[in-house]
């Protein structure tokens, strides 16, 4: 009878995918893909397919200008991934309990009953809530499912990984189509401030995973990631993220307390220095270096971003308590402080402050995942000039670095059959209570002890 079901469900699929092959290229490719997706799943099951759905969205979020679709234009790929991956991951994540720090869980509610107390005092609430969730999603959703699923530390790094590998094909594609009219680049971005933003977090996640590795071999990898990163920054003109690459080559040394890594950053700044000449020629006229030194672009930006600070101060001002909830204009004042301050009010403002001091904290702590600490740290310092509020390329990346506040000094949380790459936690092989069972008395145990 399980054998007839199984069967008749398999012909229904077919019978389904044939009609839909039938509606046109558009059906066609739905059916395609429904039919891979449907033989993946009953190949690899519904964790480990889901595992690599949410490693495809990491690799897509620095990719945010390849999208599905034009008519929806918001949603990227990176969004689709991240959805199926988290609907997969259902059952996995239903058998554990979500570890959630007090003042994320705080900051992230006061952030959503703001949201929506702005946005129904708005003149237009529907708009007002549309653009209000995307913040909602990006700031307290996505980080949430990350606590709620809790991967593995091996698969946190992989996770980190694609990301990088998802900032190297932009470049790449980058450097195959060329800068724009003004001599910048911006590879599969929306906008060159964006291509360099992306390579920022990937910079930011490669301190990480240099500490996780003692291999020469794998920390030559990771040099290459972060040069790829710093030549990404300066070719696409973006002054803010490559002086946030800056500070976090300078306060590594402070955090880490090593007097190598201050020597190093030392040489390498001087070796700069040196080279500062050679490095504008080889970067151009519109590399982030030459605008740094000041052009007609640089000057254009910095008035264009006093202008638009001035106006959003003065919305604020008009309802500095409640907000004036979000539209079109809610990215327009080139601050995340102040937009959200315009958004939701001040205390708005101070949640939204709040929720990414819980992001950077677990960096003055102990742990294993500390140093992904530097990846809301650097947002935090950029997001001064910068409109990149609910970008899911910026929010993956302190989504995977809020899973510090959650990881022990000396164990992995989540070493449970169910992960793929689980291990045995040390904590638990020391622990009286937890005694490993001989592999010798194993063969001739009854089996009735098991039970």
């Amino acid at each position: 009878m399980t054998s007839i079901a199984t069967y008749g469900s398999g012909l229904l699929a077919l019978l389904g995918l044939l009609a839909l092959a039938t509606l046109g290229t558009f059906g066609m490719i739905a059916a395609v893909v429904l039919a891979v997706g449907l033989t993946m799943l009953i190949v690899l099951g519904t964790d480990r397919l889901g595992t690599l759905a949410m490693i495809a969205a990491m690799v897509c979020a620095p990719i945010n200008d390849v999208r599905p679709s034009q008519s929806v234009s918001f949603v990227t790929f990176s969004d689709l991934f991240f959805a199926a991956g988290f609907a997969l991951l259902v059952p996995t994540m239903l058998q554990r309990k979500a570890k959630v720090p007090m003042g994320f869980a705080i900051a992230g509610s006061l952030i959503l009953v703001l949201t929506v107390v702005a946005s129904l005092l708005n003149e237009a609430p529907l708009i007002s809530l549309n653009y209000g969730f995307r913040l909602v999603a990006a700031v307290v959703v996505l980080p949430l499912l990350f606590l709620w699923w809790r991967p593995s530390i091996k698969m946190i790094d992989a996770l980190a990984w694609s990301f990088v590998a998802g900032t190297a094909i932009s470049l790449a594609a980058g450097m195959v189509m060329g800068p724009n009219p003004n001599g910048r680049y911006m590879g599969l971005t929306t906008h060159t401030n964006f291509f360099a933003l992306g390579a920022l977090m990937a910079f930011a996640m490669l301190i990480h995973l240099w500490s996780r590795y003692q291999s020469g071999w794998m920390r030559l990898l990771v040099l290459a990631g972060g040069a790829m990163s710093l030549a990404s920054a300066l070719l696409s003109g973006s002054r803010a993220s490559l002086l946030a690459m800056v500070m976090l080559a300078v306060l590594y040394p402070l955090v880490e307390r090593s007097a190598m890594s201050a020597y190093l950053v030392v040489s390498a700044a001087l070796l700069g220095i040196a080279s500062l000449n050679w490095l504008l020629s080889i970067a151009g006229d519109s590399s982030a270096l030459a605008r740094l030194q000041g052009d007609s672009t640089a000057s254009y930006s910095d008035l264009a971003r006093e202008k638009a600070f001035a106006t959003g101060v003065e919305e604020f001002l008009a309802k500095p308590l409640q907000g004036n909830g979000f539209d079109i204009t809610a990215l327009d004042a080139h601050n995340v402080y102040l937009q959200v301050a315009v958004g939701i009010g001040i205390f708005g403002a101070l949640a939204f402050v709040m929720l990414l001091w819980n992001f950077i904290i677990p960096l003055f702590r102990p742990g294993p995942l500390r140093r992904l600490g530097y990846v809301p740290l650097a947002y935090a310092a950029v997001a001064l000039i910068t409109n990149s509020l609910w970008d899911r390329f910026v929010w993956a990346g302190l989504a995977l670095a809020i899973l510090a506040a959650v990881y022990s000094e000396e164990t992995d949380p989540v070493t449970t059959a169910d992960s793929p790459d689980a291990t045995p936690a040390p904590a638990r092989e020391r622990d009286p209570a937890f005694p490993v069972r001989d592999p010798r008395r194993l063969a001739t145990t009854h089996p009735s002890e098991f039970m």
